[in-house]
């Protein structure tokens, strides 16, 4: 570790060790989407009462409706209009998923995020494409939950987002050398990642399988919810702004050999997925 890379961890480990839920600075426009989650975590919450509080995020009721209408959900192509009827359909953990989605959107619009919009919005973009291929994996590769390996695939960089944010806020001066930032958000993420998430209120084996996605069990199908978190992070196309895109390149190779994952293999999942995959990033990013 460099000098440079210790003096950024130093600079941000006062954030990343001070997550308690009455100290996290998330955007003030988030504020909505994160009640919507904690209200969701109500077991004994009616569908009439849920469909009021998406009601009252306009960005929330769409993201709904488009789920509702999508491939995934609606292979029929019966057209929903009615947000109590789409929520009906999508259900209880899907909208927790669609909420934080809403809260990464609005944090990566915000003015903290303004110097480094570019790194966010790819980071926001590989968010995405996980949640989706962690949603269709676990259906069907896996005896997973979809809807929770939906949602560890939207949070599952969430401390690297977060912290981000903190330093262009408090730390402009660390934007200057993205590769030392990146390193120093790396070391922080593997504590601050799952304490995040754990403030939060987040499940705990979503937590465990975010902490475990950098190691595969090494069968298939996936046995784990960490397992499907791999697999999505691998497949996602977009290219993760945190590894350096010539050795993830190699990496991959090497990885798909081990994994029996070869071409034909991503192709065919990809491609008798491909509707499924697309419907879900739209319904998440939209």
């Amino acid at each position: 570790m460099t000098p440079a890379v210790q003096a950024a961890i130093d600079a941000l480990s006062p954030y990343a060790q001070s997550m308690e839920a009455d100290e996290l600075s998330f955007a003030t426009s988030a504020d909505v989407s994160l009640r919507v989650m904690r209200a969701v975590d109500n077991p004994e919450l009616a569908m009439d009462d849920l469909a009021r509080i998406v009601m009252a995020e306009p960005l929330l009721s769409a993201k709904v409706i488009r789920m509702a209408n999508s491939a995934a959900l609606n292979p029929a192509g019966n057209n929903i209009t009615d947000l109590k009827q789409a929520v009906m359909r999508v259900g209880v953990a899907p909208i927790r998923s669609l909420a934080m989605a809403l809260t990464l959107d609005q944090l990566r619009h915000s003015q903290r995020m303004a110097a480094c919009r570019q790194l966010a919005n790819r980071l926001w973009e590989r968010s995405i494409h996980v949640a989706a291929l962690a949603y269709v994996v676990a259906r069907r590769l896996s005896s997973m939950p979809a809807d929770e390996a939906m949602l560890a695939g939207i949070v599952h960089d969430l401390g690297r987002f977060y912290l981000l944010g903190i330093a262009a806020e408090k730390h402009p001066e660390l934007l200057k050398d993205q590769p030392t930032l990146v390193e120093a958000l790396d070391e922080l993420d593997a504590k601050s990642g799952p304490k995040l998430l754990t403030t939060l209120g987040l499940p705990e084996t979503t937590i465990a399988a975010v902490a475990g996605r950098g190691n595969f069990g090494g069968s298939m199908p996936p046995q784990s919810l960490s397992d499907v978190l791999f697999l999505a992070c691998w497949l996602a196309p977009p290219t993760n702004p945190f590894e350096d895109a010539e050795e993830r390149a190699g990496a991959r190779s090497q990885e798909g050999a081990a994994l029996g994952l070869d071409r034909q293999t991503i192709a065919d999942f990809v491609s008798a997925s491909g509707d499924e995959i697309y419907s879900i990033a739209l319904a998440l990013e939209a």
